[in-house]
């Protein structure tokens, strides 16, 4: 292994070399010698031995893992990111008119259906709600013919497995007076199992290579620290800039909370502006007079089409249908899904001590394209369902290393992959994996589909699981 030299060994063996081909030669500080070939070929060994330096570095990363990972995130100031709790916005409802008052306590619980594969996933409310039966009007549902009573709640466990679809939560634990059984109209998001190696390492990987937030991998490195699963950033010469000025960082968003938007209805008002953004998606939205509204009630206007789209100056609005049956003056209660961690990140970025060279950062929401696959397994029998999943997701791992800001393979996905492909049927192990097809779908549902073995993925673009047939 090469010893990496000081600036001044190298400037020292470089002037004995000097001297040993002409001792007359004045190799001095204030020389012209040293001004016009000592100094140069000193400053440029020193920046190869800095790379030789960091290239070992790097190599010795690459082959720690587990605790040996953790220790040396230490050296870094970091620390393995321990997951996060999925959020849901559970609905409880009723075929007929509340007459007395709904309670729904906080710690009331609801899961989805278990299988054999995947377990059950419990989910909690997270404080008491309180229904009047003054205002059951507002509650009624006329999509679904029903009274419905919605709050949040958060997943009972840390993890992926967490981030369920919509309709999944449909088994109420115990009962509410009132209430006949509960879903979710919208997905639950924002889980994150545990980092796993390969995240954690390359946070190590950033930092060791650079933390100059003037330079893509000091974006990539504050980007990550503050909590995205990734980030890449894009200059104004690329081809997938979308300012005229600045740079576009978008980043893998793992984040998600809850909002709650209070306006007063005035028909010459066309947009009502959404506080908190980007937004994720609008939940439910109420009139006082109204009550419910439905789909074609008003228009979530959430910008995928402007230069600022996904990121805090998006113009996420709402407009409301002028047959909605809205009056003026009728209150109107908007609740949304927003991403936090953009407005966090972004608003950090824009404080004067952190004033960067790289012209205006904004930080976008990058866009998922959902991959598709179908696989071959080889099945071994007499081994346990972790060793399964290990090889599987290890094998996926492998075969996705080229996809742009990819998600690593969670363990919850194979849990998921695994019931896809094979309902109840009792998978022990795996001998070899086998991918026969793939393609992409983006969420407006344009289908990518691979050129020879490559699916082109944009800088704005990262890939995330959809679902897989596994035979």
């Amino acid at each position: 292994m090469a010893n990496v030299k000081s600036l001044e060994t190298l400037l020292a063996e470089l002037r004995t070399f000097i001297k040993a081909i002409n001792r007359r030669l004045d190799t001095g500080d204030n020389s012209l010698s040293k001004d016009l070939l000592i100094t140069p070929y000193t400053v440029g060994g020193k920046a190869i031995m800095d790379q030789i330096d960091i290239t070992r570095n790097l190599g010795i990363l690459s082959r720690l893992s587990g605790e040996q990972l953790d220790n040396e995130a230490t050296n870094f100031k970091k620390e393995r990111l321990t997951g996060s709790y999925a959020v849901v916005v559970l609905t409880f409802y009723s075929s007929v008119i509340p007459t007395a008052p709904i309670i729904i306590p906080a710690g009331t619980e609801a899961q989805t259906a278990g299988t054999t594969f995947l377990s059950s996933v419990s989910y909690s409310t997270v404080a008491e709600s309180r229904f009047t039966v003054a205002d059951a009007a507002s509650y009624f549902s006329y999509d679904r013919d029903r009274y419905e009573f919605q709050v949040s709640a958060l997943c009972i466990t840390i993890g992926a497995a967490g981030n369920v679809g919509s309709e999944i939560i449909n088994k109420l634990i115990g009962s509410v007076d009132g209430i006949e059984g509960v879903t979710n109209l919208t997905a639950a998001t924002g889980g994150l199992d545990e980092e796993e190696d390969d995240d954690i390492r390359i946070r190590i990987q950033l930092a060791k290579t650079g933390r100059d937030l003037n330079t893509v991998n000091g974006l990539r490195l504050y980007m990550r620290d503050v909590g995205f699963l990734d980030a890449y950033p894009v200059r104004v010469e690329d081809a997938d800039a979308e300012k005229a000025t600045g740079i576009d960082v978008f980043v893998i968003n793992n984040s998600s909370a809850t909002f709650t938007d209070i306006f007063t209805y005035d028909p010459a008002q066309e947009k009502y502006y959404l506080t908190k953004r980007p937004v994720l998606e609008v939940t439910s939205v109420v009139g006082s007079h109204k009550g419910t509204l439905g789909s074609a009630d008003y228009d979530a206007n959430i910008d995928d089409t402007t230069p600022l789209r996904r990121s805090i100056y998006a113009q996420d609005y709402i407009i409301f249908d002028q047959f909605a049956g809205l009056i003026t003056g009728e209150t109107i209660t908007v609740q949304y899904n927003y991403a936090p961690l953009v407005i966090q990140a972004q608003e950090n970025l824009n404080l004067n001590e952190n004033d960067i060279l790289t012209a205006d950062p904004l930080i976008k929401r990058a866009f998922p394209l959902y991959l598709y696959i179908n696989a071959k397994l080889t099945l071994k029998a007499n081994a346990d369902g972790a060793t399964v999943r290990n090889k599987v997701r290890n094998a996926l791992n492998q075969w996705c290393s080229t996809f742009r800001m990819k998600n690593t393979i969670q363990k919850s996905d194979l849990v998921i992959i695994l019931q896809t492909g094979f309902g109840d049927f009792p998978v022990e192990s795996v001998d070899y994996v086998v991918i026969n097809s793939y393609y992409l779908q983006d969420e407006l549902g344009v289908v990518y589909q691979p050129v020879g073995e490559v699916i082109d993925v944009s800088n704005k673009q990262y890939v995330v699981y959809g679902s897989s047939v596994i035979t």
